[in-house]
């Protein structure tokens, strides 16, 4: 077993912004050279890109929650998952479920996947730039997502249970599990 205390302050938050930032331009760099390529991007002012992108921002972390908790419900089998608000960090988790790693993964990366295809096929008819920072925002927003499968995949975890202290990894089956999908 292996926990990951989400809430410890062994996190390096000014380190992880950053890398957070990094991403963010680099997405904004990479969308608007395939943006150009294939259509005419229709420029707004740094300020409007900026306002609409927060905005923007803001509601996708509404449906990145929303993704998240329905994912969760629908992996086990009709738990409804908890929404807590602590020290700056807004997890969902459930608090009898284990899930494997596959369901996990799915439950992790759906938001990115789901949010940023429809922003992009939103683009296709509408290619404003301000859509290019709302989906480059999300998408470094869900650098801890994409964290936490990277290290359940690289380390073979087989089991992961979400809870209110973080997150617990298991190589084995746990003992005590309250599932129905195996």
């Amino acid at each position: 077993m292996h926990k990951i205390d989400l809430l410890s302050n062994k996190l390096n938050l000014p380190k992880f912004i950053a890398t957070q930032i990094v991403v963010i331009l680099f997405v904004i760099l990479i969308t608007y050279k395939w943006a150009f390529t294939f259509t005419e991007v229709s420029e707004q002012t740094f300020i409007a890109n900026v306002m609409y992108g927060i905005l923007g921002f803001i509601l996708t972390l509404g449906l990145h929650e929303l993704i998240h908790r329905l994912m969760f419900y629908a992996f086990s089998h009709g738990e409804h998952p908890r929404i807590t608000y602590q020290q700056g960090v807004l997890l969902t988790h459930s608090s009898n479920k284990y899930f494997n790693k596959w369901q996990y993964c799915t439950i992790m990366l759906a938001p990115m996947v789901f949010i940023t295809a429809s922003l992009m096929v939103v683009f296709s008819y509408y290619s404003y730039s301000s859509i290019i920072f709302i989906s480059s925002i999300h998408i470094g927003y869900c650098l801890i997502d994409v964290y936490l499968v990277g290290i359940t995949l690289i380390n073979k975890f087989n089991y992961i249970h979400p809870s209110e202290e973080g997150l617990y990894m298991y190589y084995h089956k746990p003992l005590h599990t309250h599932n129905h999908y195996e």
